[in-house]
């Protein structure tokens, strides 16, 4: 056989099995968005955007809200926070002081939470706390308790997700606060398919000024709601079918750290909660959805907690080809931060349900 036919077959061989890579390529890339097993709803106007404000970074991140007024807080300037009036659009830059000037930290992130907010670095570890105003910020907790993950509840007590000691898996739990600290964790509520770190991840919530609090996994179709003390418990499954977290972990290197072997397949991006809503931001696709409107836009599917169940969807809209990278309700208000923006909608009255008081309702 001629050397020319030989580099003929071998190119020919390259070539189709670069189209097969291609093919596999494409088709997983389509799965892993596409899920013909549920359909959403999409309801005329659920939501309606008032405006959109440059904020001048892509930095800021939600910290919390007064009423219609929202805080901005910002990671590359972790002193800074931005206080937007929502109904005037004023805004006004407040600088944040530490009583200790001399106070170390690796990773802060602060909470507004009136007459409150709070300072929090889990990896030292510390929170401090100051009253809105002065903006001072002093100790309140040292050294009790490790966390990655907290969001304050009320003056005594911040709800955490930790490793266990005692399991070495992640964890969530309470820091309360009276004449001492006390820690309490609950190792059975976090439901363990793989490893109990990444087949758990997911992120805390707390619902507006009520008694609500939430998590919601990043890898599977679920998200728990709970009373302020943890103790009672509602499970609620997305429209999304994938019960189980869809990850592949490496073994451990020789510090003992353990990584992914592959992107997991991410079913709930982000979510946010207020009164009976639970909202969830999900980049999976329904049946007779269009691929291109992920391009145009993110989906956020809206649940009822206290019925379980799933209610509508609706579209929060990218700006200048940026993603939404966080997004919140609160009232009769949805915000999302988009690149260096902030856009602001208005909740339509007949399709949300928040008619719970939430500050009066204490049961699930």
């Amino acid at each position: 056989m001629s050397t020319k036919r030989i580099l003929v077959k071998l190119m020919g061989t390259a070539c189709l099995s670069l189209g097969a890579v291609m093919t596999l390529f494409l088709f997983s890339e389509q799965q892993v968005h596409r899920n013909n097993a549920f359909t959403r709803r999409y309801p005329p106007h659920p939501v309606v955007k008032q405006y959109h404000l440059d904020l001048g970074h892509n930095s800021y991140y939600v910290a919390g809200w007064d009423d219609n007024v929202l805080y901005l807080g910002n990671r590359t300037a972790p002193w800074h926070l931005l206080r937007i009036h929502l109904g005037t659009q004023d805004t006004t830059h407040i600088r944040m002081e530490p009583r200790n000037k001399n106070l170390r930290y690796r990773s802060l992130e602060t909470r507004v939470l009136p007459p409150y907010f709070y300072v929090m670095d889990g990896t030292i570890p510390f929170i401090l706390r100051g009253r809105t105003g002065p903006w001072i910020a002093e100790a309140w907790m040292e050294g009790t308790a490790f966390f990655n993950r907290a969001v304050p509840i009320d003056s005594t007590t911040v709800f955490i997700r930790t490793i266990s000691s005692h399991t070495q898996r992640s964890t969530l739990g309470l820091i309360l606060k009276s004449d001492h600290f006390q820690v309490r964790l609950d190792t059975s509520l976090l439901e363990i398919q793989l490893d109990g770190i990444f087949d758990v991840d997911g992120m805390l919530l707390k619902s507006g000024d009520g008694p609500y609090l939430g998590y919601l996994y990043y890898y599977r179709n679920e998200f728990m709601v709970f009373d302020p003390k943890l103790k009672k418990t509602n499970r609620q499954r997305t429209i999304d079918t994938v019960q189980r977290s869809q990850i592949r972990v490496a073994e451990p290197n020789r510090q003992n750290q353990v990584q992914m072997q592959a992107p997991p397949l991410i079913i709930n991006r982000s979510g946010s909660m207020d009164g009976n809503v639970f909202l969830v931001q999900s980049d999976r696709l329904g049946r007779n959805e269009s691929r291109s409107m992920l391009e145009q836009a993110s989906i956020i599917d809206v649940y009822n907690h206290k019925k379980g169940t799933y209610e509508f969807s609706f579209y929060l809209y990218h700006m200048e080809h940026k993603k939404v990278r966080e997004f919140a309700i609160h009232g009769t208000h949805v915000i999302a931060l988009i690149g260096d923006h902030l856009s602001v909608y208005r909740t339509g009255e007949s399709y949300f349900d928040q008619t719970t008081n939430t500050k009066k309702t204490t049961g699930l």
